[in-house]
């Protein structure tokens, strides 16, 4: 999913602004390791007796919609704000991201936001910002869906069940009751973290076991479809939690398929089209709002699976011969397998748990032997290295999973590490140490001061136009239009090396050693090679001329298109390979596009695959990877 308007780290909440505390509010007890002291665990006990919800459940669909965190009040990629993701959107977002749909702007799952905050009498506003307030909102919400299925707060925890499953945000019954399982597990459990604000937050599990009555046949919901022998099942390795909820695959207007239709394209993979590498991605929302997000068809993306922070469960979405879309590159879409990983890039380090990285490690794995897909950084990629298709979309691609993914130790839970090369000094692959790389990142949040993130271990190294600390740090002309230097905003990958990645030397100099990078020699601090490792076993591309061009797809040629299928138009980027320059290169491939429309549209050139005769040579050229057609390069 893409990262948008990024959060950053809460201030500590010193004072008790916007707590209204009800006369029915406990009185606060010496502070425990599961009754921590801190104001947003008095928000969550306070809410919890005003309006009648146990205080367990509350902070438990907390939790599983947002671990707890704010976001300095940031709108979520799924509408939402808050610690209980209350969601407002407009019809000026609406018409913004998704035009056609501007006649749903007054749906009331757009609103729950406005809803919850006219049960508590509390501007909306506030409820955005206000952490206290949200917590309260939300709670009025969830016991006011209690009320209308069940005509009252419900005496046993065991009998909200219905009202969490509404609250999910799901308008699908088998995404909201996999939402209300989830925290009815966590129920089972309790829960314990520090959020990136700093507030301490606790409950202890129920004193019974969990036992919930899951009928939800009083509940406003989609009834899940009915139980069929063709219904696909989570295609991943034995030994993982893993289950399958299917993304929409539906129209946005079910009157009116031409409208629109959401999120993903049927195929036949790998018999059409090959699947020849894997993105990482994350959510920048909560596993659960990635779920229901995907279930909606106004959303426009999906991915095959999505990966959960706490535990490592894992949610397959759409099978993995369809296309999901999920890369923002509709040449990435068709060849390979979208993995969304639950978290923020901007927080990556207190996301990324060891639980995600080894589950996610081996479905990757296991999707890699059977697609046969090298386990290489050429082919497990972030969604940060795709680049754009088209020059107008060049500076605007995604950058997640992020600065803070350790994408080291992740290939070595597959038994792929990234050092294993031995041998020259002409290629060398990225590879600082983790744990001791903690360069410097900037958050800008849209709307708020820019602001140094907490200094933690980082899977890139910055580059410069000069070998010296204090030299400026490479420009990129997508990012960058006037040649100002770049930055260290997370956004900005114009100077930023991935771990993992090859490229050709180009000069040592001391201390530092450049690189061919991004047309330019680009130069990184080396002293004794301690930030890479040989790679003398890579592929390597020289321009056959000045300046040839790049591209962002393989595309084939108007020509080879048949009758009934519109040509695309194969625009270069705004990247030129000057002469003399070398660069690694990854695995040639044909030209290759592929037409697609909804299933129930009468189109009879529906899943037609558009093979051409131009070669095309992927190249490792600046942070993310371009196409080269083969003819311009030398012969080998």
């Amino acid at each position: 999913m893409r990262a948008g308007r990024l959060p950053r780290a809460l201030a500590v909440l010193t004072g008790v602004t916007g707590l209204l505390v009800s006369a029915a509010a406990p009185a606060f007890a010496e502070e425990t390791p599961e009754r921590p002291d801190t104001v947003q665990q008095r928000a969550y006990e306070s809410a919890a007796a005003e309006f009648g919800v146990p205080q367990q459940l509350l902070m438990a669909v907390s939790f599983q919609l947002t671990r707890w965190e704010d976001h300095h009040g940031e709108q979520s990629k799924a509408g939402g704000y808050g610690p209980m993701h209350l969601v407002e959107v407009s019809a000026e977002q609406l018409r913004e991201q998704h035009p056609k749909l501007v006649r749903y702007a007054d749906e009331p799952s757009l609103h729950t936001l406005t809803e919850a905050a006219e049960l508590t009498g509390t501007d909306p506003e506030q409820v955005k910002s206000d952490v206290v307030q949200n917590i309260r909102a939300g709670a009025a919400l969830l016991a006011h869906r209690a009320e209308e299925i069940d005509g009252g707060a419900p005496e046993e925890i065991d009998d909200w069940y219905p009202a969490v499953a509404e609250f999910s945000g799901d308008a699908q019954a088998d995404g909201a009751q996999s939402f209300a399982d989830d925290v009815y597990d966590v129920l089972g459990q309790g829960r314990a973290r520090t959020t990136s604000s700093g507030q301490r937050l606790a409950f202890p599990k129920v004193a019974a076991e969990p036992e919930p009555d899951r009928d939800l046949s009083a509940a406003r919901l989609k009834a899940a479809p009915a139980e069929d022998a063709d219904q696909p099942k989570a295609e991943c390795p034995e030994g993982l939690d893993c289950r399958y909820l299917p993304a929409a695959y539906q129209p946005t207007d079910p009157e009116d398929p031409t409208a629109g239709y959401g999120n993903y394209d049927t195929a036949n993979r790998p018999e059409d089209v090959k699947i020849d590498s894997i993105v990482i991605h994350d959510t920048e929302v909560s596993y659960q709002s990635t779920i229901s997000a995907f279930q909606n068809p106004a959303h426009g993306a999906s991915s095959h699976y999505v990966v959960r922070s706490s535990d490592g469960q894992i949610t397959q979405m759409v099978p993995t011969k369809d296309m999901p879309w999920h890369a923002g590159s509709w040449d990435r879409n068709i060849r390979s397998i979208g993995i969304e990983h639950e978290g923020w890039a901007a927080e990556g380090g207190t996301w990324y748990t060891e639980p995600m990285y080894r589950a996610s490690a081996k479905l990757v794995r296991y999707l890699a032997d059977k697609y046969d897909i090298p386990l290489d950084r050429a082919h497990i990629l972030g969604h940060d290295e795709v680049t754009a298709e088209k020059p107008a979309k060049a500076g605007l691609e995604h950058y997640d999973p992020g600065p803070f993914w350790d994408w080291a130790h992740y290939m070595n839970l597959m038994d792929a590490p990234l050092d294993n090369d031995t041998g020259g000094d002409d290629v060398v692959t990225i590879f600082p140490r983790f744990d001791t790389n903690r360069p410097e990142v900037v958050s800008c949040p849209q709307g708020e001061e820019c602001e140094t993130l907490p200094a933690q271990p980082a899977n890139f190294l910055y580059l410069r136009t000069e070998p010296r600390a204090d030299a400026p740090l490479l420009s990129n002309p997508a990012l960058h239009a006037d040649g100002e230097p770049g930055t260290t905003r997370i956004e900005d990958w114009s100077a930023k090396a991935a771990v993992g990645r090859q490229y050709v030397v180009a000069e040592r100099r001391g201390d530092w050693l450049a690189i061919w990078f991004d047309g330019k020699k680009a130069w990184l601090k080396d002293p004794d090679g301690t930030n890479t490792a040989p790679a003398d076993d890579a592929e390597l591309g020289t321009p056959a001329r000045d300046g040839i061009p790049t591209y962002g797809r393989a595309l084939p040629a108007p020509g080879d298109y048949p009758e009934g299928v519109e040509a695309q138009e194969l625009e270069p980027l705004p990247y030129k390979i000057p002469a003399g320059q070398k660069y690694v290169t990854g695995d040639e491939t044909k030209a290759v596009d592929y037409h697609a429309t909804y299933d129930e549209l009468d189109d009879p050139k529906n899943h037609t695959v558009i093979k051409g005769s131009e070669t095309y040579v992927p190249v490792s050229y600046n942070h993310r990877w371009v196409y080269v057609k083969k003819s311009d390069l030398d012969a080998a």
